[in-house]
């Protein structure tokens, strides 16, 4: 009986004294493990590319998109805005299209409007001759490269400023390209280079302004630009020469730069990445042909298109 109590004493006594243990805060329980538990958030990462738009004397105005083309997401690839090909063995290799309609159906985060490029039917459409509409046969003038396979060459000695991407996803600006480079997957031509090897090429100082679309790439070719100039629309932007578009891409840190399509072609598309949605970010000079105040998208051959992947970039 006497034992008995005393086991029971000494139980009571470490229970007190562990009690008064936890409450002093010298012994705390242990938490329970963890089971699969979920990683901390990753923080949100700006994506590798910029938009703003500019204005300067002129007065010149649009929108810039500078691309970190070194990185792991980020592809540059050529497109033809709507490759279906309505004439078989005949000329064109496709159809026309907006390059918003393009830069949806590749889901390209940035795109611009590329190639010089033909439409050779005239349609009588509600009382107009029109070319430039959605469907009509077309074909790139100069060179398209697309998924390592040549779709249009130069004839001649014009259009040979080139936009190249390599299979390893390098982008480079060459001038008088006569064959297209081994290891070549993208290419598409301009009419000039308007900086070349970090120095403009025309000296012309009253140049006439147009709309322009321009590509430029910095010395390390790590970064891209795409602007759109806007341009024939007074009081807002007149557009560039081209002496004042090499000196404006030299101002951004281009090395070298090409004059793609530009006047009413000139249209840079933007994808929200949270919504899903697509705009045009800068002001075309396009109008309605109906005669409405309303700036237009013109239907066009090609696209440059930037991709952003969840996962590292591959080749297509």
């Amino acid at each position: 009986m006497r034992r008995r109590l005393k086991r029971q004493l000494f139980a009571r006594l470490v229970q007190l004294v562990l009690l008064g243990a936890v409450g002093s805060g010298c012994a705390q329980p242990l938490p329970a493990p963890a089971v699969n538990a979920p990683p901390p958030a990753a923080k949100n990462e700006p994506p590798p590319y910029q938009i703003e738009r500019f204005a300067v004397a002129g007065p010149m105005a649009g929108v810039i998109a500078k691309i970190d083309v070194g990185h792991a997401r980020i592809a540059t690839k050529v497109v033809l805005a709507d490759d279906r090909d309505p004439d078989g063995d005949g000329p064109c290799v496709g159809q026309l299209e907006t390059p918003t309609v393009a830069a949806r159906k590749h889901d390209f985060v940035i795109t611009l409007n590329a190639s010089f490029f033909g439409a050779p039917i005239a349609k009588d459409i509600m009382g107009k001759k029109v070319r430039y509409f959605v469907g009509n046969c077309t074909m790139p003038v100069g060179w398209h490269v697309s998924s390592g396979k040549t779709i249009s060459k130069p004839v001649g000695d014009k259009l040979r400023a080139v936009l190249l991407v390599a299979d390893d996803g390098k982008v480079t600006i060459r001038d008088n390209v006569m064959e297209i480079p081994a290891g070549t997957r993208y290419a598409v031509s301009g009419n000039a280079l308007v900086l070349k090897a970090g120095k403009p090429t025309s000296t012309d100082e009253n140049g006439t302004r147009h709309p322009r679309s321009v590509a430029g790439i910095s010395a390390d070719a790590k970064t891209l630009w795409l602007v759109a100039v806007d341009g024939r629309q007074d009081g807002y932007s007149r557009g560039a020469s081209m002496k004042e578009l090499g000196d404006f891409m030299l101002k951004l840190g281009a090395f070298d730069a090409v004059n793609l399509d530009g006047g009413g072609s000139t249209a840079l598309i933007v994808k929200d990445l949270r919504t899903g949605t697509f705009a045009v970010a800068n002001q075309p000079s396009e109008t309605s042909t109906e005669g409405f105040p309303v700036r237009m998208e013109r239907p066009v051959a090609d696209v440059v298109g930037i991709s952003f992947s969840p996962q590292p970039a591959k080749p297509d």
